[in-house]
């Protein structure tokens, strides 16, 4: 999990060389796009914990591509996932919505989705946290 932080880090290092030198812009939050290795690194194998349009929820992301959804207080979903290195973006299968892709970014905080208009927050886990 170093590792994947480290990685991560020296990836977004140049683009925050970049970022606002004075003190009142230092508060906006800074966003990078991630790119799909780097999805595929963060995620492959680990849990993450979230909210999605204000609801919770924790996901496991297998090295083979399924992914098991578990929705709080709802029921478990198997799906599958993958990147697409051509738009840098996550995609998810899910019986009801085939192929979706989503962007994922590196906030000030941690992770994010975009969903519409808005940054989904989530946490990620080493290894499998959930029983299925």
């Amino acid at each position: 999990m170093k590792r994947r932080m480290l990685v991560l880090a020296l990836a977004v290092m140049p683009t925050l060389a970049l970022a606002p030198a004075r003190a009142d812009e230092m508060t906006d939050p800074v966003t990078v796009q991630m790119t799909a290795a780097q999805i595929e690194e963060l995620l492959s194998g680990n849990t993450i914990t979230g909210t999605w349009s204000g609801s919770r929820y924790t996901q496991y992301f297998a090295e083979n591509g399924l992914t098991i959804y578990f929705p709080e207080g709802g029921r478990p979903d198997q799906g599958k996932w993958r990147t697409n290195a051509d738009t840098e973006q996550y995609e998810s299968w899910w019986e009801r919505t085939n192929w979706t892709p989503y962007t994922v970014m590196i906030t000030n905080d941690g992770y994010a989705w975009v969903n519409k208009d808005s940054l989904e927050p989530f946490e990620v886990f080493e290894g499998k946290q959930v029983v299925w």
